[in-house]
């Protein structure tokens, strides 16, 4: 026996509870089950699902503006990566530039470091002194006087009393000499004197003429009976 789709009007077989051709229910079927009749227009929605093929216009005309759409977000997500900023690479020649000429902070750096060494030899020189071994005053003989250069960046010597270091003696000219300490080495200048600045070389005293560098235990004559000696402690 076979029963009519009441639907589509389709001849079933018997033994089919759902229609072969638009997939309603059998009759008889729903009526025990007490289910609700299916509306037309659900069951014509799903014949014309089931009548479409695969493979119809509509499908291959939806798939080829899909696949433009795919690749074209395939090769946007390809691009990224080769778009993206590489680091730069040192040639050889540059990299070599830079070992054999150093830059300007590097030289800097090494100037102030070669120069902290001269500023701590000139704090460690110690300190000088004129120790006086003969001069008519009586009252400075063996007295050892500093040469604060601390303080005096010049030392004027003279019987003047502007003078950093006065000497009462007459053969001493008003201001006679100065001592400059420069770059940890001592100097004595003769300021044209009247009897004239002396140092002794280890057989007779010298006369100076203008700026002299000096070492400590110098011995130094001012005038013709002021005998100076340098000391440094």
């Amino acid at each position: 026996m076979t029963w009519k789709c009441p639907i589509c009007g389709y001849e079933n077989s018997d033994d089919a509870l759902f229609c072969v051709q638009c997939g309603t229910k059998k009759p008889e079927v729903q009526s025990t089950n007490e289910t609700p009749e299916v509306k037309p227009e659900q069951s014509l929605e799903q014949q014309s699902a089931i009548e479409t093929p695969q493979n119809s216009p509509q499908a291959s005309e939806n798939q080829p503006s899909e696949q433009p759409i795919e690749q074209a977000n395939q090769s946007e997500i390809a691009a990224v990566p080769q778009n993206l900023e590489q680091p730069p690479q040192e040639s050889p020649q540059q990299s070599q530039s830079q070992t054999e000429n150093p830059s300007v902070e590097s030289q800097s750096s090494q100037i102030q470091v070669e120069s902290k060494p001269v500023e701590t030899e000139v704090q460690t020189t110690g300190k000088y002194y004129i120790q006086f071994i003969a001069t008519s005053a009586s009252a400075l003989n063996k007295m050892k006087v500093p040469l604060d250069f601390e303080v005096f960046e010049n030392i004027s010597v003279g019987r003047s009393p502007e003078n950093v270091i006065v000497i009462p003696d007459a053969e001493v000219s008003r201001r006679h000499a100065i001592i400059s300490l420069e770059r940890g080495n001592l100097f004595i200048e003769d300021l044209n004197s009247t009897n004239g600045t002396y140092v002794y070389d280890g057989k007779m005293f010298q006369p100076i003429k203008g700026k002299t560098e000096i070492q400590p235990n110098s011995i130094i004559k001012l005038g013709n009976n002021t005998i100076i000696k340098i000391v440094r402690e």
